[in-house]
């Protein structure tokens, strides 16, 4: 009723949490529906519910002669009751398709990955996004670039709208986790397996030695979920690969560009190259129904710029099929 009431003198309203009334029994009775407003209206808002509550209580108090000389009073009143319910039904209805229409503006969190998504907002992964937010016009998407577990927490909080990149492993146990992948795929991305030169690793031997407790593995905390293995976790590419060079870890598993590119800047020639296994490079939002609305936005983006031959070489900037090159 209070949201019809709003309704009816401008102020646009939501009704929140009426649905949760069905489950009286497993839920506090009270408390439950809440009406929204835009943060301009509210104070205007609070004036009108005041008025109505006071003409309410000052109607309790007539007496009884007073209530029949009223009885014309009595059928305005009675009109306006069923204008207000009126009201509450088209302001849910109108509420409930603000709140199935796309939202307006969008927050991507990028991880930070030097030389892919650097904190100054460039980068291959920067350009990318960039591109997408430009086949959405009807959307703005606000780029931030922020550590790597902390995107994922933003995103899965809904601190943020959605998060990239995150690699998608099939076998991983989606219920119990707070994000849920973005169906289609920005393009692949190869995972390098990193071992000492002098004594080199291929994919099925560190898969091998890894299950029977003879080699130690690691890579990014962040990926950790991403193999059905007992790998360790470090936090740096670059922490990775120095524990590889010195001896301390036979293998690291990380992405093939980001690793690379760190494995170039670092000067390392005592490390073996080969392939691990390719994987789904995908984005990742908060499950719930707007994730489920970003979702879809963000797909349809990504259908775009594929339509105009633009998704591959953007991507290909990011992450390429699997180069064969050694180091030293």
């Amino acid at each position: 009723m209070v949201a019809g009431l709003l309704e009816q003198v401008g102020i646009a309203a939501q009704v929140r949490g009426d649905l949760l009334q069905g489950g009286v029994g497993e839920l506090p009775a009270a408390g439950l529906a809440s009406v929204w407003v835009d943060d301009e209206d509210v104070c205007r808002a609070r004036d009108v519910i005041a008025e109505y509550e006071q003409q309410q209580s000052q109607d309790s108090l007539l007496p009884g002669r007073a209530v029949e000389k009223a009885s014309g009073a009595g059928a305005f009143r009675s009109g306006l009751i069923l204008g207000v319910v009126l009201g509450l039904v088209l302001g849910l209805l109108a509420g409930h398709v603000r709140a199935e229409s796309p939202p307006r503006s969008l927050v991507g969190s990028v991880a930070h990955i030097p030389g892919l998504a650097n904190l100054d907002q460039s980068g291959p992964f920067i350009e990318l996004l960039r591109a997408m937010d430009d086949v959405l016009p009807a959307v703005s998407v606000k780029i931030r670039v922020s550590p790597f577990i902390r995107s994922i927490h933003d995103a899965s909080t809904g601190v943020a709208d959605f998060h990239m990149p995150m690699i998608r492993n099939p076998a991983l146990d989606l219920p119990s986790l707070p994000w849920r992948y973005v169906e289609r795929p920005m393009g692949e991305v190869c995972m390098v397996l990193y071992s000492s030169a002098r004594q080199r690793l291929t994919g099925q031997q560190a898969i091998s030695g890894a299950q029977q407790g003879g080699l130690r593995l690691a890579t990014l905390r962040a990926n950790l979920d991403l193999f059905a293995l007992p790998l360790e976790g470090v936090t740096e590419l670059r922490q990775g690969l120095a524990l590889v060079a010195r001896g301390r870890l036979d293998g690291f598993i990380g992405a093939q560009e980001e690793t690379d590119n760190m494995l170039r800047s670092s000067g390392l020639e005592n490390i073996h190259r080969s392939l691990f296994r390719c994987y789904d490079d995908v984005l990742i939002v908060p499950k719930g129904a707007a994730g489920d609305r970003t979702a879809a936005l963000l797909e349809e983006a990504l259908d775009a710029l594929e339509a105009q031959g633009r998704l591959a070489p953007l991507h290909g900037r990011v992450h390429q099929p699997y180069q064969d090159w050694q180091p030293y």
